[in-house]
């Protein structure tokens, strides 16, 4: 299991081009392990949403 910080974790569910192709294959390679994220990441992109500083494509 690997754990992702905020920024990598959005740019994994988004496809964003700033995740690089290292970061994409250990995703990859343990999306089976799981994929782990900390209970703060979820209120910081809650925040991001509040904040209109990220939302839905």
């Amino acid at each position: 299991m690997i754990l992702l910080d905020t920024h990598i974790w959005i740019w994994w569910v988004q496809g964003a081009k700033e995740l690089s192709k290292k970061h994409e294959l250990i995703i990859s390679e343990n999306e089976n392990e799981g994929l782990a994220v900390i209970i703060i990441s979820c209120w910081e992109i809650a925040k991001l949403i509040e904040l209109k500083r990220l939302g839905y494509r």
